[in-house]
């Protein structure tokens, strides 16, 4: 008797002078159905006990070792064998070995195959679909590694952005650089004559800095080299980069990245390649766009910072030039100051002052101090050319009331020879001379400027009656002169305008204010007095803006 399709079968009934129990006979692998072989996805039905009924040709190119009527284990797909045992109702998926390569297969459990011949349906039967996804899954990968490059890079943006400071620049280089790029990364910077090294590792902690003179390079060709931006292939850049840093490298190769940068620092990033102790992070997987992308990083922000601290020194030593200067000891003379500028933050600003001690006793001491127009380093700017010419010009002449027009034509040739804008000044300046009977003798000249006062011991105080017009407005400019006398204790109070124009609580500090405060420090150091000047102009202020404010007493020694 033949079953469908002409395959044979056997009846269940027992066959005289033979066993009562039917010998097991593995039926013949059934033909494929039409239905099977125009499916794009693999199509693998194994019954209860595992064994492959049908397989359409998609499986069994997925699958080579998939084999009709055998158990689904021989065809050497642990995880389909898995599914097939264990029901696995959300599928798998996983990489199988495939001769042109690692394949990645997606499975999922579907319905039967129906009434379609043969095989059909049987109790127990499982239908499993097949699909290759390795195409899907490259592109998935490639997507999520463009992302995670992405994101490191913005990342390192941001650490780097705004740092300003090349110490904590370089140590963000390197510790960005761990581990995502390499297991140790170095960064060796030149900048003018110091070269600043920074090392991080895994486990390693806080990245370490140190520095190397310039004149060391010598010792190190293969770095120099590097920072040159030159090749430093070698088997000498591990024992050169032990020797700046003191730290012995892994046993994995070293890569040199010059960092590019132009004309303020020069820069060189190693990577140290954990390829031979730790699997977890491979320099060669690390794609050159991505290294490349960094260094560029890294080098922008290095220079950034290189760039602001050449400025901010040139600030500095530009500030300490135009900075108020230290009182200086004569004999027979007391000197008080007090300064505050408009933005405190600078330091400097358009008020100054200025005394140069007399070079003999007995002889006289010059003094200086005044108000340029405008605010900030430009007002400071102008204010430091106003006393290097009030130094000069005290060479040719040393009487105040010569001295000022001198200074006036100073500034307007300054002006003119740099084509600039009219920029004037008011001032009061002078000289003061040790009397024998301890008394101070002052010769004063000035123009524009608020007139002194003088505060006696008896707590009177009486402005010096002159004035003049303002320095560096026009050549033909008229400027007052006085000469006063201090008597032992007696003080000589200069101030800017930034203290009777300090606007308090709906008011100027004024004139008639000052006038008032004086008396109260009577007898009072000369640099005591100024310190209660400007802390009574601070409170009056009350946490307002104001203008430059700046003080100079000359006091006569108290008996």
């Amino acid at each position: 008797m033949e079953g469908r399709h002409g395959a044979p079968t056997r009846d269940a009934t027992r066959v005289p002078g033979t066993s009562s129990a039917p010998a097991p006979v593995t039926p013949p692998p059934p033909d494929e159905p039409a239905l099977l072989e125009g499916f794009e996805e693999g199509v693998v039905v194994c019954d209860g006990a595992g064994v492959v009924r049908a397989a359409n040709p998609a499986a069994r190119s997925l699958l080579p070792g998939l084999r009709v009527g055998e158990v689904v284990d021989v065809a050497r797909c642990d995880v389909l064998a898995r599914a097939v045992r264990d029901g696995a109702p959300d599928g798998f998926e996983a990489v199988v070995v495939h001769p042109a390569g690692e394949r990645h297969v997606r499975g999922r459990r579907g319905p039967g195959l129906g009434t379609t011949p043969p095989p059909a349906p049987r109790e127990g039967d499982t239908t499993w679909y097949l699909r290759d996804v390795t195409g899907e899954q490259a592109r998935t990968d490639t997507l999520l590694a463009a992302q995670e490059r992405a994101a490191f890079l913005a990342e390192a943006g941001r650490a780097l952005h705004g740092v300003l400071h090349l110490d904590r620049t370089a140590r963000r280089v390197v510790a960005l650089a761990v581990p995502r790029l390499a297991a140790g990364a170095t960064l060796v910077v030149r900048h003018d004559d110091t070269v600043t090294w920074a090392c991080a590792e895994l486990g390693g902690g806080r990245p370490r800095l140190g520095r190397l003179a310039a004149a060391d390079l010598a010792r190190v060709p293969a770095l120099t080299a590097a920072l040159g931006g030159g090749d430093a292939a070698g088997p000498w850049l591990a024992e050169e980069l032990a020797r700046v840093t003191g730290l012995e490298a892994g046993p994995g190769p070293l890569r040199a990245c010059p960092v590019p940068i132009t004309g303020v620092v020069e820069a060189v990033v190693v990577l140290a390649d954990p390829r031979a102790g730790d699997e977890d992070y491979p320099l060669a997987a690390v794609e050159e766009d991505l290294l490349t992308s960094y260094v560029a990083r890294a080098g922008t922000a290095l220079a950034a910072a290189a760039l602001h601290e050449e400025q901010a020194h040139l600030g500095a030593v530009l500030q300490e030039s135009l900075a108020a200067p230290r009182l200086p000891v004569t004999p027979g003379v007391v000197w008080g100051a007090a300064y505050r500028p408009a933005r405190e933050t600078m330091r400097v600003g358009g008020d100054f002052y200025e005394v140069v001690g007399a070079p003999q006793e007995g002889g006289r001491s010059a003094f200086l101090l005044g108000d340029v127009c405008g605010k900030g380093i430009e007002a400071a700017v102008l204010s430091g050319r106003v006393r290097q010419s009030w130094h000069a010009l005290r060479l040719l002449e040393d009487r105040p009331g010569r001295l000022l027009p001198l200074l006036n034509t100073a500034l307007l040739d300054a002006v003119a020879t740099r084509d600039e804008s009219p920029r004037f000044a008011t001032m009061v300046l002078g000289d003061a001379r040790p009397a024998g009977d301890g008394a101070v003798e002052l010769r004063l000249a000035t123009g524009g400027h608020p007139p002194p006062l003088i505060l006696r011991t008896t707590g009177e105080v009486e402005p010096v009656a002159m004035s003049g017009m303002l320095v560096g407005g026009i050549r033909e400019a008229r400027f007052g002169e006085a000469e006063v006398r201090l008597g032992p204790g007696d003080t000589c109070l200069l101030y800017s305008d930034g203290v009777v124009e300090a606007r308090g609580p709906g008011d100027f500090f004024g004139e008639e204010r000052l006038a008032a405060v004086l008396p109260r420090c009577a007898g009072a150091p000369a640099a005591v007095l100024c310190e209660q000047l400007e802390q009574t102009v601070v409170s009056w202020l009350d946490g307002h803006d104001h203008d430059d404010v700046a003080m100079l007493a000359i006091q006569a020694p108290p008996v």
